[in-house]
């Protein structure tokens, strides 16, 4: 687990160290149309930078991902799949897990965008088994600047460091620095200490929540919003945020 500054920090974060260790030319980045700019923009430069090719995956008339336009685009050039698990414009909930599932039979990593879940509803990485997740504090009723990315460690490992200088060192001479281990490696410079603790009381605060009630509450103020909307003439809504 990395702080970070934020969402698009962390993605930032991962896309720069793709692109310097793993993108080459005519490799594939794979997102879908409905990402946030923070998952769009880090892999358009990564792959203007690396001569990789950016793929989208489509969505349907209901805001959906389609899994199966999705799974034609996974090929042995790809890379990274880089989507968000809940859609900060249409709400859909994609099907996260069978997502990296899918990328993982064809031996690709999967970040997930999670600014707009982990606010919503209890996440366990270690059940989506992602390769990356990231997510920003202010999101969750914490600080602004401050936020999280969790990467599995062989990954980490592998990932060239983001920034120089302060804790992420162990050694440094003008010859040759040593990179400190994780997660110092992608720290550099003072960290945001203040923002950390804010953080963590989020978290404690978010933890200590009945969240079977609060996905009853949300159900029902979409089940009656949604209701409401259809009757406004000229209105077409899309996107879906069942869970």
């Amino acid at each position: 687990m990395i702080f970070t500054k934020g969402t698009t920090d962390g993605i930032n974060l991962v896309a720069n160290g793709f692109t310097r260790g793993f993108l080459q030319k005519g490799d594939e980045v794979i997102i879908s149309e409905m990402e946030h700019h923070s998952n769009i923009v880090p892999w358009q430069m990564a792959c203007e930078y690396s001569g990789a090719v950016l793929k989208i995956a489509p969505i349907n008339d209901a805001g959906e991902l389609i899994l199966s336009a999705f799974k034609l685009l996974l090929n042995s050039k790809t890379k990274l799949v880089s989507i968000t698990h809940v859609s900060n414009t249409l709400g859909t909930i994609n099907p996260a897990k069978e997502i990296v599932e899918l990328a993982h039979q064809n031996g690709t990593p999967v970040l997930l965008d999670g600014a707009q879940s982990v606010p919503h509803m209890k996440v366990d990485v270690q059940d989506l088994n992602c390769d990356f997740y990231v997510f920003s504090g202010h999101k969750m009723f914490g600080p602004t600047g401050i936020g999280i990315l969790y990467g599995k460690k062989e990954w980490l490992d592998k990932l060239p460091p983001y920034q120089g200088g302060g804790d992420m060192i162990k050694s440094v001479s003008f010859e040759k620095t040593i990179y400190n281990d994780l997660p110092h490696k992608f720290e550099a410079g003072t960290p945001n200490i203040a923002g950390g603790i804010g953080l963590g009381s989020a978290v404690d605060y978010l933890n200590e929540l009945d969240w079977e009630a609060i996905y009853i509450h949300e159900d029902e103020l979409l089940t009656y919003a949604t209701a409401e909307i259809k009757k406004i003439e000229g209105i077409r809504l899309i996107g879906t945020a069942k869970k």
